[in-house]
């Protein structure tokens, strides 16, 4: 049963792949929320790092990070169409980005590298695509190994906790629960957390989506729900506050700040 849901979600994402090729659609149909991801992710990363990126889909994330910074980056993802579109980006970019940015197909539960080969790994909405907790602690101890002593995990992720408080929220406008779509599992921070207190310091929880989520998800959610249609993801309600900082704790998605013991 494990095994054929692994292979659903696996066709999913390449369905996704061949959809939707080099667009951020392939892995998020709200575009603020993929640049608020992007934005936030990019406080903690820095120049002069080797730096993987596990589960980079068509590398629409990884390719802005090595504008930003003169790292070394190496993007994975099991979907070998979403590696297929990542190299079409990649080949639109300068010389110095393609020398710097590479992307091969592998999978976060078999990571092919060495121990301690890099500075930073960034985790964006990978792991809630691994079908129960074991899997999702296998994946971090790998990200562990993969690691550098002192190293950065930057792991954003949704989670159950966060999904729980929006949804309090929009029961409280008469709006239904947020459900996780059949292909996520989201995080349990509790059970996470207290499982890789051996491996790793948690440094910062970041809620940077809170104000957005509620702007977006109640306030918005509550509006078009008025006028009897599907929100949309870019009404000027989501536009504005996507430019605020947030505030608040009612966010699903989430970064946390790790460091390797």
């Amino acid at each position: 049963m494990v095994q054929k849901k692994i292979k659903k979600i696996k066709e999913f994402w390449d369905e996704q792949a061949e959809k939707y090729g080099e667009e951020y659609l392939a892995t998020i149909p709200d575009k603020i929320l993929k640049d608020l991801e992007i934005n936030n992710i990019s406080k903690y990363l820095d120049s002069g790092k080797l730096i993987l990126d596990v589960g980079c889909g068509n590398g629409f994330s990884t390719i802005k990070f090595a504008e930003t910074y003169k790292s070394c980056f190496l993007g994975i993802d099991y979907s070998k169409g979403m590696i297929k579109n990542a190299v079409k980006n990649l080949n639109k970019k300068n010389e110095d980005i393609k020398e710097r940015l590479f992307f091969v197909i592998g999978d976060i539960l078999e990571l092919p590298f060495p121990e301690e080969k890099f500075d930073i790994v960034i985790s964006d909405r990978c792991l809630i695509n691994l079908v129960n907790i074991k899997y999702q602690l296998k994946a971090i101890e790998n990200i562990w190994k993969a690691l550098k002593k002192g190293g950065i995990y930057v792991m954003c992720e949704d989670t159950l906790e966060g999904l729980k408080k929006i949804n309090e929220l929009r029961k409280m406008v008469d709006l239904y629960e947020i459900p996780m779509r059949w292909h996520n599992l989201y995080l349990s921070e509790g059970k996470i957390f207290s499982n890789i207190t051996d491996k790793f310091s948690l440094e910062v929880i970041d809620n940077f989506g809170s104000l957005y989520y509620i702007a977006s998800r109640v306030f918005n959610g509550k509006l078009a729900n008025i006028e009897g249609k599907e929100p949309d993801y870019l009404h000027p309600i989501n536009v504005i506050a996507g430019k605020l900082p947030s505030i608040g704790d009612y966010s699903p998605l989430k970064i946390f700040v790790l460091k390797k013991i």
